[in-house]
């Protein structure tokens, strides 16, 4: 655990360049840690129903989309130590279109004066290319390609499946947590025809971050952060969300070379909330697209509330 810590600071202050990976990209990711990390599952107590859907870079033909759906409860066995979910992902980016159906579940446990939770997300992906779309310049400048054709770029569309599987942790203690996870384990070769196939590249995800209540007790600030990398590049980002009287909440996060992000939500009904974010770009690209737009909703239901009794106050890393 010391070795990956240590490669992660080390990752995290390299001056590597910020390139592309394969999974999806979210802002929102503090609100619904369940889509990057299994080991997340079940952590409000509660049935957790989440939407996030995310528009890449408008503006930008094939900007792309990310599309993450998770259910996730926690299970009455062995005192409330096991949680069960599943999850289903869509990312459209360029001529790349990514489907994907996981099962989650996560163990717990004490661990010191914390809590450990395990999870694992074995599943399907789906991964498809849409080579009859792909358009070759007719005056190459380079010697080694024949104008308007290249033989390692396939020519038609084609779709492939694999078996997949990802992993986490999570430790918590007191109002500080932090989680650790990998997808994309088993490397799955994506078979398009008997010629071509895909693998796509594992990403590697580690969070923290901590809740501090001010002098107001109606008011709650919440740091946190996040590091990507397929350990050839890596992406980072630095978030603090404010909450006031359990309701209302906003904030602003910096992705290190790649965008300044704004969002804010609002709880409408107990357990129903609905949050946005805008990305507005931080690079270069800013001169293609206007931003990406964000949008998530979630709900939460104390399925083990008794009939006729109060609802009960709740506190999760999304809602207090």
């Amino acid at each position: 655990m010391k070795k990956v810590v240590l490669l992660l600071v080390s990752i995290l202050f390299y001056p590597v360049a910020l390139l592309a990976q394969f999974d999806g990209q979210v802002s929102q990711y503090m609100l619904n840690p369940s889509g990057f990390n299994p080991s997340a599952i079940g952590m409000s107590g509660m049935l957790d129903i989440t939407g996030q859907h995310r528009l890449q870079w408008i503006g930008m033909p094939n900007g792309g989309s990310t599309t993450w759906f998770t259910v996730n409860t926690p299970l009455k066995l062995g005192g409330n130590k096991h949680s069960a979910g599943i999850r289903f992902s869509n990312d459209r980016v360029g001529l790349f279109t990514t489907q994907g159906v996981h099962f989650q579940y996560a163990y717990r446990m004490k661990l010191g004066k914390g809590e450990l939770r395990l999870g694992v997300q074995p599943g399907f992906l789906s991964v498809g290319f849409r080579g009859d779309s792909v358009r070759m310049p007719n005056n190459p400048s380079s010697e080694y390609h024949e104008g308007g054709s290249d033989p390692a770029i396939p020519t038609s569309a084609l779709q492939g499946v694999g078996m997949d599987l990802s992993a986490g942790l999570w430790y918590t203690r007191g109002d500080w947590y932090a989680g650790l996870s990998a997808s994309h384990l088993t490397s799955p070769v994506i078979s398009w025809n008997e010629e071509q196939d895909f693998t796509p590249a594992g990403t590697l995800y580690f969070t923290g971050g901590f809740e501090k209540t001010l002098r107001d007790p109606r008011y709650v600030i919440k740091p946190s952060v996040l590091v990507q990398t397929d350990l050839a590049a890596w992406l980072a980002e630095f978030s603090v969300v404010g909450f006031y009287d359990r309701q209302y909440w906003g904030g602003i996060s910096y992705r290190f070379g790649n965008a300044v992000v704004l969002m804010a939500g609002i709880t409408i009904a107990n357990g129903l909330a609905l949050g946005y974010s805008f990305d507005i770009p931080a690079s270069p690209i800013i001169r293609a697209t206007w931003g990406s737009h964000e949008v998530l909703l979630s709900y939460q239901l104390n399925i083990n509330a008794g009939g006729g009794g109060k609802r009960k106050m709740y506190k999760s890393i999304r809602i207090l």
